[in-house]
């Protein structure tokens, strides 16, 4: 009788076995399907929005996201020609500002100052208190002091522009909700993509010497805010928010005359 009962526990304990390999494989493999499957087949389709919506680095940061997936690299290197196609723009006068002509589209231009505003700090809160595009005091100040600072006829020109929220991919900090904005800040993907290399994006301060500028993406932490350094390079640690020697260069969609 013991023996049998021996026996009858061993099969038990065998089919148990069986059953947790099962369920382990089925395991792995549903989350092998998700990784390489699911997520880029996401990932992919919230690029091709954004690329319909007109927003490039957002496409563009995910395409590179996807590495070999599909035809995610061919589709980079398209966005990233067309932006260099509109940097041929060059330059123009807008409102008793001399701007950069980052992209050209449908009777619109993406402006960027061609060198630094003044200085001025990301968010005037001290410490390490969290911050953010959406909450920071400079977007306030674009919007409001700055945005009014043009005439009727200029402001009339300056489109209101959904900004996507920007996140930091080399420290994994995610990004914030998107905004409404007359003016805003470059994201590090926006810096790379219309500005690709150092010489690129160096910008002068109001005394004539290279200078450091703030992005809207957040740093290595979040009450660090990313910049562009006095040299070009791209600054993705970031500095503190409440630093008053980094520089504003606004940027703005804007409607351009026939």
């Amino acid at each position: 009788m013991a023996g049998l009962v021996a026996r009858l526990k061993a099969i038990n304990w065998k089919k148990a076995g069986v059953a947790v390999a099962v369920v382990t494989a089925a395991a792995v493999g549903l989350a092998a399907l998700v990784i390489w499957v699911i997520v880029p087949a996401a990932r992919y389709g919230k690029a091709n929005s954004l690329e319909k919506r007109g927003d490039a680095a957002g496409a563009c940061e995910l395409f590179d996201r996807l590495g070999g997936y599909r035809d995610a690299a061919g589709r980079r290197g398209k966005l990233q020609a067309t932006a260099a196609d509109s940097r041929s723009a060059g330059t123009m006068a807008f409102g008793g500002h001399d701007w950069l002509v980052l992209e050209e589209r449908g009777g619109s231009a993406l402006l960027l100052m061609r060198d630094v505003l003044e200085k001025r700090p990301f968010n005037e809160t001290g410490g390490n208190t969290r911050t953010s595009w959406a909450d920071c005091t400079l977007r306030a100040w674009l919007n409001g002091a700055f945005y009014a600072s043009f005439g009727q006829e200029d402001r009339a020109r300056i489109a209101e522009t959904v900004v996507r929220g920007a996140g930091n991919r080399e420290y994994n900090v995610k990004a914030g909700g998107d905004t409404r904005d007359f003016v805003f800040l470059l994201s590090l993907e926006e810096a790379k993509l219309y500005l690709p290399d150092d010489t690129a994006r160096v910008a002068r301060g109001p005394a004539g010497n290279a200078a450091w500028w703030w992005l809207r993406s957040p740093g290595e932490k979040d009450f660090l805010a990313a910049v562009v350094t006095n040299d070009g390079s791209l600054g993705y640690s970031g500095s503190g928010a409440n630093y008053y020697d980094r520089g504003v260069r606004p940027a703005m969609w804007v409607t351009t005359r026939q």
